[in-house]
């Protein structure tokens, strides 16, 4: 993984985003690379990080399963909603227990439901053409 990859998520996000950008993690099983906007590093301490990325790769394990379960085509992503923010899991097409985690403020100054489906085209059309 490359720190650069990761800041220039970050960068492109923050572009469109602004401070309701929380958190950008590039992740595999063994490692991750992060940028946290300061007031939710402060947030998380390194064991309670590793139990999100943790989650993040069994979540991911399932899948191939859901597609054909739904049968509305490929599944992109996982998003969950907070209270205070959209949590969006994006799995690398070629390695299942890799991907990104992007955190958007919910409740923030410029962010909507919207920003977070760029997201996952982004990276579907930005990011995986460079993994």
């Amino acid at each position: 993984m490359e720190r650069d990859l990761v800041d220039v998520v970050w960068d492109d996000l923050h572009e469109r985003v602004g401070e309701d950008l929380r958190t950008v993690v590039q992740y595999d099983a063994g490692s991750s690379v992060v940028q946290f906007r300061p007031d939710v590093e402060e947030q998380y301490e390194m064991t309670e990080r590793q139990q999100i990325l943790d989650d993040a790769i069994v979540q991911q394990l399932s899948f191939s399963d859901q597609g054909s379960v739904f049968k509305t085509g490929e599944l992109r992503s996982f998003v969950r909603v907070f209270d205070e923010a959209w949590v969006l899991t994006w799995r690398e097409p070629s390695n299942v227990k890799a991907g990104f985690l992007i955190s958007i403020q919910r409740d923030g100054e410029v962010a909507t439901m919207a920003d977070v489906e760029y997201c996952v085209q982004y990276l579907d059309s930005e990011i995986e053409p460079r993994l």
